[in-house]
Order: structure tokens, then sequence, then C-alpha cells
């Protein structure tokens, strides 16, 4: 996690000594509350702060209205073709093949600007996307097959994020497994180009098993692990060779380089001189070996229910994974459903990029200013060095750029800390001090007169009881105990008369700091 700057530093110090009163009585008054009591008893609201990168008065709305059930299957079937155009028309280059990138850069070694893009594209469409769910597993596939971004120099993440994960994420568990093993920046991140025969290398049959599939407690072994390595011998991709760099990062398995003995792998013999069949074949006997239905389950049920999931549940979704041969809604559409599901309210701290960009979410900031930095009134400019991507950096939730395999932590444990909770608190300085340009073109002469800060635009009122009222129901979605709210009022108000019209540069100024603190309290971190 990068340092902060001192004039950074010394800004958020300010917001601190400003509102850390405020901050103090809220977290006083949650620190009485279990998490459940924090979240509230709205069904259709636990159900988006779990499904989506954050809540919005637009799909509050309609989960209100066709109830959650349906709510659910709806997200399970949707698309938004609006969002992608306008993904692929912002970044162009995460449609560029890995091949095209090899042969236009001078074999990779200045793609920053491929890896940049890529990375915006994902933040775009968890802010935009009405696809909520859809991105929502793109983001767990991705921690759950994670390979890091940076270490080739040719970002064939890009091709994996299109191909595998995008494409499969709410489809088949066979079918993106297999697509993640006849991925080449799946075998370049974990080595298999270099396994052959008589120089094998493990690394990636021993995470396939341990992080992809069974899992530690899988019940595989050693020898498993040794015998399914000389399986994937053999099988890697083109690289810098003669004549061939058009084909750069094609998947291909070469005989010559394949461990042709026999093997015994998970109980079954592989007779000698199997060849490439062998993969697929270890593949479905590691699909259908119960310890990978047990460890997807669990891994589901840790995502949208519990950093420590009811057995029952975890049980009841396994069984699913084998009757259905791994299809993810199905999976899915059971956990959702559940009384398991239901009574999770407030269970989960959101990590890094759910607070971030829930924050961008629940302020209704439908333009891409705060995503890139433009400040161009709305249009859209492809600028990936903008405020929430250097801020999940400093927060050590940037995209894709977690270096070891097993993904970022979806555990509370391990982002509840204070630097955690520092860096997102200097991103919400930017962010409630940043222009909204939805309040400026919607309303220009208020904007004028009232102010045109993202704080403002949240509220738009000119009382200190309406500023509360507003700032409360437009990001939080729920309401506050009574000595929460009287905090908060008595904050905004300081000792005028909350329903009498104040003065808008001080209204302002408070609004801010109420917005700042509100985002900043477990009412909107814990989902």
């Amino acid at each position: 996690m990068t340092a902060m700057k001192r004039r950074t530093f010394l800004q958020l110090a300010g917001y601190s000594a400003l509102y850390g009163g405020l901050l103090a009585d809220l977290a006083h008054s949650a620190q009485a509350l279990e998490p459940a009591e924090i979240a509230g008893s709205d069904p259709g609201l636990h159900l988006l702060r779990r499904v989506s990168f954050g809540p919005t008065t637009a799909s509050l709305a309609r989960v209100r209205e066709i109830g959650p059930a349906a709510y659910i299957e709806e997200q399970l079937a949707a698309s938004d073709g609006v969002t992608e155009a306008l993904t692929t028309a912002l970044y162009p280059l995460i449609n560029t093949a890995g091949a095209s990138i090899y042969l236009s850069t001078g074999a990779g070694f200045a793609v920053n600007i491929h890896q940049l893009e890529l990375q915006s594209a994902m933040l775009y469409r968890a802010l935009f996307s009405s696809a909520q769910l859809h991105e929502v597993m793109v983001d767990f596939w991705n921690d759950h097959f994670n390979t890091y971004l940076r270490k080739n120099p040719v970002p064939l993440k890009i091709d994996f994020d299109r191909d595998v994960i995008r494409a499969h994420a709410l489809g088949n568990f066979k079918t993106l497994l297999k697509a993640t093993v006849r991925s080449a920046e799946m075998l370049h991140y974990l080595d298999n180009w270099l396994n052959r025969a008589g120089q094998i290398n493990e690394n990636y049959a021993r995470e396939l098993l341990e992080l992809h599939s069974l899992g530690k407690a899988g019940g595989y072994t050693e020898a498993d692990m040794k015998a399914l390595a000389r399986i994937l011998s053999g099988l890697g991709f083109i690289t810098d060779l003669p004549l061939s760099a058009a084909l750069y990062g094609t998947v291909q398995f070469t005989a010559a380089q394949h461990d042709g003995s026999e093997k015994n792998f998970l109980g079954q013999l592989f007779p000698a001189g199997g060849g490439e069949a062998e993969i697929d074949r270890a593949l479905n006997l590691i699909v259908d070996h119960p310890g990978t239905a047990q460890f997807i389950a669990f891994k589901l049920c840790r995502r949208f229910v519990a950093d420590e999931p009811p057995a029952a549940l975890v049980q009841r979704v396994a069984a699913v994974f084998s009757s259905s041969g791994g299809d993810i809604k199905a999976m899915l559409r059971l956990i959702l459903n559940s009384p398991e599901f239901a009574a999770s309210a407030g269970g989960k701290l959101k990590r890094p990029l759910e607070a971030m960009v829930g924050a961008m979410r629940a302020c209704g900031i439908n333009q891409v200013e705060q995503l890139a930095n433009t400040y161009l009134f709305g249009t859209p400019i492809a600028a990936p060095n903008g405020l929430l991507f250097n801020s999940l950096v400093q927060a050590g939730h940037e995209p894709y750029a977690w270096v070891p395999p097993n993904g970022y932590p979806d555990r509370e444990a391990y982002w509840a800390n204070t630097n955690t909770a520092l860096y997102q608190q200097k991103y919400l300085v930017g962010l409630v001090e940043g222009i909204s340009y939805n309040y400026v073109l919607t309303d220009p002469l208020n904007a004028v007169q009232f102010g045109n800060s993202v704080a403002s635009g949240v509220t738009r009122a000119r009382t200190p009881r309406k500023a509360v009222s507003n700032a409360v129901s437009n990001l939080l979605f729920t309401t506050l105990p009574a000595e929460a709210t009287a905090a908060c009022l008595a904050f905004v108000a300081q000792d005028a008369d909350p329903d009498a019209e104040m003065e808008a540069a001080t209204l302002e100024q408070r609004v801010k700091g109420l917005v700042f603190v509100l985002l900043a309290t477990p009412w909107f971190l814990r989902r």
C-alpha cells in the first residue's frame, strides 16, 4: 500500500478534526447494535448489498416492485448491452487480442495503457452496469482463478478476463475450469508453459487442486498433485517463435514435451501413452469429485452469506453442484433464496472495491468524471488515473493486482484495519469535495446558488433537517437510530433552528462533513 502524500494527509486530518466528533458519536451508537440491527430488516436492501456493488435508488425501487425472488431471477438472466457498448467505446483496448498487443508493442514491453484500460473497464462496469450480479461474479471468479496482471509483459489477462471469466461467470463450473486450464494467461502465470517431460513444473497442478477445485482438504494426496503435473506437461502456448508471432498466446499441446508414462490420479489409472486426452479426463475427475463441490459451495457461501458460512447451507449448495454438473446459476439461486442468506444481513464487511464503488453509486454519480477525473461536464473520456482507481491502489485493492494465486481475501479480518480505513476516508474526502456534474447539469441555477459538490448533490437541501433526512435516505437507504439521527442534526444545525433555511455556503460545508461521516460508518460499510 502506497504512502499517503503530506498534502492529502493534512486534508484528511482536517476532515477528521472537523468531523471526527460526529464520526465518534455514530460509532458509539453503532457499537450498541448487532450487525443485523445495523443492516435493518429490508430484504430487498440486503439482497442489493450482496448481489451488486451497492444499492441505487433505481435498483432498490426495482427489487421492491417485483420482490427479491423475481429480482434474483432477473439478475441471473441480465445483460447490459448499452453499458458494454459504452465500455468498449471508452476503453477499446480491452478487445485487443494478446497476439495483436505482442505485434504492435515490440514483444509487449510498452503496454501499461492496455492494463490500465482493462482495470478501468472493470470499474466502469461495476459502477454503471445494470447486470450487477454478473459483475459481482466476474469479480468473484477473477479472485478464485487469480492471475497477476503484470507478470507477463504482454497482458494476456485481457483475453482471460474477456473470453474466460466474463464469458462463463454465470455458466457452468466445469466449462469455466476447462477454459482457465486452456488459457495462455493461466499457463504463463502458474508456469505450466515450462512444464515438460524431464523438467516437470508442479506449480500449476498444485494450485489447480488447492485453489481452483478441491481445496486444501479436498481429499487428494501429494502423489495426486505430482501425477496431475505430469498429466499437464506439454500444455503451453505459442511464444516468440520465428514466423509465428502473429499466433502469440495461442494455447497448444506439444506431444513431444508430454510425460507419456503411466500415472495414477485420484484413484484412476492413466495408461502410458494417453497424450492430450489425459488432461480432459483428469479435469472431469476433478470436477466430479465431491471435494470440488464442497469447496466451490463453501467459497460461494462465503462470498454471499458469511465469512464462516453455515455448514448446512454449504452442504445443500454442494449437492446442487453435484446434481446439476456445476451449474453456477442453480447454486446462486439456492444461496440467495435461502433462510441462511436472509438471516445474514450485516454479517459481511465491504472490501475497499465494494465500499468505494458503492459510495459512488449511492451518491448518484451517473457520469464518468469521478472515475476518470475528466472534469468535462460529464463527457466520458478514457483516463484511467482518476480518484477511484488511485484510491483502490492506495487501499491495497487495485483490480487484478493481487500477486499470489489465492486472490484478494474475502474475510473481514483482513480488511478491518486502520490502514484500509485511512485510505477509504482519504477517498471520501475527494469524493464529497468533488464536482457533481449531475447536479450542475440538471439544476444549474441551484448549483450556482447552493454549491455543486457531490455532497450537496446528495442532499439538495436548504435546511439542516432536510439535509440530514436526504443524506441518510439517499446514501444508506434506511433509517438511523434516534440517537444517531439527533447527532447528525446537531452537527448540521449547530445551535441554529434545524427547520430554518441556512446560508448556502455554511450548509454545504456541513453537508460535506455529514456525507463523509455517513459513508465511513457501519451503516454503509456493513453488508
